[in-house]
């Protein structure tokens, strides 16, 4: 069996997450249904799961299988897979290769608009903010969640997994119609970053402090800021091996 290195971009609007579930229409779902038109002897393995209406920009899977797939076999997917899911690369990879097991860092970006008008091509890709933003006070606070820290308080809770993840970049910059919010870090608790932007967002409101924020670092259990932002504004961007 060979071993293959893909990665793929997809729109999770339409979608109940990436991770394949009984009855519901995933991403992984959709890929595997149009994989079995060619094969059904595989191992496919992914570099994270993205929730509900969040998209990807690159994420990384890896198949193992006796099927050849090359440039044909690429484009015979991508049509079957339609607009919404597409394969951007595809490579073959040594035999130890694991997109999850393998990743060093991952890479989120997440985007927030807070112009006064709706533009239909900013609503389904960002989070569409009523009120004006400050990019200065969104880097300073920004820059609390660098570093080696529990997220535990900025997480889905989750008692069985260890909430210590290291972050090597947080920060934000302002572009024409939006706000571009950029995270690397080893890995990612479930809603990690969404919790990390609304509570940003919810600083520059001053709807919590400074301090507030840094307590949830020290007494992670004790949490009590519940600031989540929307899904559609959050895009798995890249993963580095």
């Amino acid at each position: 069996m060979k071993n293959y290195k893909l990665i793929i971009s997809y729109d999770g609007t339409d979608f109940h997450g990436f991770q394949i579930q009984k009855e519901k229409k995933t991403v992984q779902g959709e890929f595997q249904k149009a994989l079995e038109i060619f094969t059904e002897k595989y191992e496919l393995n992914y570099s994270g799961r993205t929730d509900s209406g969040v998209h990807a920009k690159g994420q990384v899977i890896n198949i193992k299988t006796e099927l050849v797939i090359n440039d044909k076999t690429i484009n015979s997917l991508n049509k079957i897979l339609g607009s919404k899911i597409s394969i951007n690369s595809c490579k073959a990879i040594n035999d130890t290769f694991h997109a999850r097991y393998d990743a060093s860092e991952r890479t989120y970006k997440y985007f927030v608009s807070d112009i006064n008008q709706q533009y239909p091509y900013l609503s389904s890709q960002s989070y569409i903010y009523p009120k004006k933003l400050d990019i200065k006070k969104l880097n300073y606070v920004s820059q609390l969640f660098v570093g080696e820290h529990n997220f535990f308080a900025f997480s889905k809770h989750d008692v069985n997994k260890n909430p210590n993840r290291k972050i090597y970049k947080s920060s934000w910059i302002r572009k024409r119609d939006f706000f571009e919010y950029t995270i690397t870090g080893n890995s990612f608790l479930r809603n990690m970053v969404r919790n990390i932007v609304g509570v940003q967002i919810a600083y520059c409101e001053d709807k919590v402090s400074y301090e507030e924020i840094s307590l949830n670092f020290i007494n992670p259990k004790k949490a009590s800021l519940n600031f989540v932002a929307p899904p559609h504004g959050l895009v798995l961007w890249n993963v580095n091996y």
